[in-house]
């Protein structure tokens, strides 16, 4: 298909594209299990532990895979075949998820296996994204690449508006055994539906003309993602950038689920409720960005939604009725949707086809590497002073960091495709 720098975006496209159909459902249905069982997970720790601290260690055990076993995963997604490397992935998490079930019901589950599987759980997770990541502009042109990822933004936070609340709902009613089976039962349908797509997408792209005909041994793999990122001053910003927003941003997922039972003086059910208006946010931005034409203004956006996400987290630290922060959850969810849908375009289109799945995770595991410390620190400093300064003071900082560092990072502020 001949390419056109100034075609629109087109979701009908990408929809009448079988192999990207079939990517998507298997996504639709494996996401929409893991929304409930992100509800379960967090508030199962606070309603049996009653501390935040543990809530914000296993956080950070959710964290932690992004940083260490994803480079690992982008690794593997550019030696083997990325539409296996998804089908096996999505198993090895069904399974898991079904021993979390089994042992929660046999009274077996402690906070230390509770973490073991939490690690394991989200290690198998970044096999499968780093293997999604680069398969995606294998099946799409460059042209609806946008649209694809907007899709994809759009489809996960419709699974978290349906999925937090009726987690929410369920673990009220019935207990979290339910959406923690169900989240199992997704992943092993989504890799029957990924064997419908070509093992032709999921073959990574052969070496370039002239390199070596033997190939690479691993490490050598590992740190030619690394290398492509350290000569590239974009991504140098963006991962200096990132890794300071992301610290403070942190204290938000790791604080929520006691946000809402604490300083909302709500259960559950308001925990979900406040997820959900945020996947709404999401939704709404994915639909607003998904068709806009962005690629000459990807930095500007990053910069200034940075600053707006960051404004609107220190509001949170403030507002202690339920409709307030519905609606300042919702505005949250909207930037960060326009925030990220452009970036993960721009790293999308920057980095070479072979390079998609290392390179992609190594920014992921750079970015992310501060979240995990984050999580927990969060959860102590909100046990010795309150959620609300914690919130507060993180809002705070991501405001300054945005306007303080958007001078002289000209070339992230500058950044386009």
């Amino acid at each position: 298909m001949a390419r056109d720098p100034e075609r629109r975006p087109s979701y009908i496209s990408l929809l009448k594209n079988r192999a990207f159909s079939y990517l998507w459902v298997g996504q639709l249905v494996s996401q929409s299990g893991d929304a409930v069982f992100d509800v379960a997970l967090l508030w199962l720790v606070l309603a049996t532990t009653g501390s935040t601290a543990l809530v914000g260690l296993t956080q950070a055990a959710v964290l932690v895979p992004i940083v260490l076993a994803s480079p690992v995963a982008g690794v593997y997604a550019d030696r083997t075949n990325r539409r296996n490397l998804m089908i096996v992935s999505s198993v090895i998490q069904g399974i898991i998820t079904a021993a979390f079930s089994v042992l929660y019901l046999t009274n077996s589950l402690n906070f230390s296996l509770l973490i073991l599987l939490v690690l394991l759980l989200y290690t198998g997770a970044q096999f499968y994204r780093a293997a999604n990541s680069a398969i995606i502009p294998r099946i799409v042109t460059r042209e609806d690449l946008g649209a694809a990822n907007g899709l994809f933004a759009l489809s996960q936070s419709a699974n978290q508006l349906v999925g937090y609340t009726a987690g929410g709902i369920i673990i009220l009613a019935l207990g979290v055994t339910v959406p923690i089976t169900y989240d199992s039962l997704t992943f092993f349908f989504a890799a029957a539906v990924l064997t419908l797509i070509s093992k032709s997408y999921g073959q990574p792209r052969p070496p370039s003309p002239g390199s070596t005909a033997d190939r690479p041994r691993f490490w050598d793999d590992f740190r030619e993602g690394l290398h492509y990122l350290r000569q590239s001053m974009v991504f140098l910003q963006l991962v200096f950038f990132g890794l300071l927003i992301n610290f403070f941003g942190g204290a938000l997922v790791a604080l929520l689920a006691p946000y809402a039972k604490l300083s909302l003086h709500g259960d559950a059910s308001t925990y979900g409720f406040l997820l959900s208006s945020f996947a709404l946010g999401t939704i709404t931005g994915s639909i607003l960005i998904g068709k806009v034409n962005f690629r000459h203004y990807v930095g500007r956006l990053l910069f200034f939604g940075a600053a707006v996400f960051g404004a609107l987290f220190a509001l949170i630290g403030l507002v202690t009725s339920v409709p307030a922060a519905l609606t300042v959850f919702f505005a949250m969810g909207m930037t960060l949707a326009c925030v990220n849908i452009p970036i993960s375009t721009l790293v999308q289109t920057q980095i070479p086809g072979e390079l998609l799945g290392r390179a992609t995770t190594a920014l992921g595991a750079l970015l992310s590497a501060a979240q995990p410390i984050a999580a927990v620190l969060a959860g102590t400093l909100a046990g010795l002073t309150s959620i609300g300064s914690v919130f507060l003071g993180s809002g705070v900082a991501v405001v300054v960091l945005s306007f303080g560092l958007y001078p002289f990072f000209e070339k992230l502020r500058r950044a386009s495709y």
